[in-house]
């Protein structure tokens, strides 16, 4: 897998790892995390924050975060939110990614991930609770295919963000031209019923988790059209 460098490039991929996604997992959590109401409280570090969700919600992707860590997750995460500010609307497939931007994602990761119990892949995972139309989870076998040489930090995650970014534009490109598709992730949300629906890098997400963490190779005849 090492050789896996570009990610997706037409919505076909994504339609199609999208539903593959949904025959091997679920959406509920993912759906709560994105809320407004459960995004708020979270990124504010009030005492209503419904940190065993946010543990659950990172625990997804593989991690074993303990609840009693929820503590040192708080300073980290409100700490890297306010790094990001300037990111707050930002989404992956309308925003360039500056170096003095990619500057600002580098060092709110490795805020993160100096959190005690935070690896690479939980500090991706709380960057999509931050900014879940910027930011793009990675796992140990997404990061092996696309940086095998690298070390899991901020300076690679940056990187790996801008690759995303490129497939992003890619399937916005292809869907606007191969399908007159404006939004590709609203109408993908649309056809399976995820409301309020999820972003574009949410879903690629998933097509770097069906190919590269379950390495399951694309059935272009398997997508069902929009």
């Amino acid at each position: 897998m090492s050789n896996y460098v570009t990610g997706p490039t037409t919505f076909d991929q994504l339609r199609w790892s999208a539903q593959v996604f949904r025959s091997l997992s679920e959406d509920a959590t993912c759906i709560a995390a994105r809320a407004h109401s459960f995004r708020e409280p979270i990124l504010a570090g009030r005492e209503d924050a419904d940190w065993a969700t946010l543990v659950a919600y990172v625990n997804q992707w593989g991690c074993r975060i303990p609840q009693h860590k929820s503590g040192g997750i708080a300073d980290a995460l409100t700490d890297a939110a306010r790094l990001l500010e300037p990111m707050a609307v930002s989404a992956l497939e309308f925003d360039d990614l500056r170096c003095s931007t990619l500057d600002v994602v580098e060092r709110a990761f490795d805020r993160l991930t100096e959190a005690n119990g935070i690896g690479p892949t939980g500090a991706s995972a709380l960057l999509t609770v931050i900014n879940p139309q910027l930011f793009v989870s990675w796992g140990e076998g997404i990061r092996k295919a696309y940086f095998p040489q690298d070390r899991p930090n901020g300076a690679t995650y940056s990187q790996f963000l801008t690759v995303m970014r490129m497939a992003a534009l890619a399937i916005v490109a292809d869907a606007r031209g191969q399908h007159g598709m404006e939004d590709p992730a609203g109408a993908l949300s649309a056809q399976l019923g995820i409301d309020p629906p999820f972003s574009l890098a949410k879903f690629v997400d998933e097509y770097n988790w069906v190919t590269l963490e379950r390495e399951m190779v694309f059935q272009p005849n398997a997508a069902v059209a929009v």
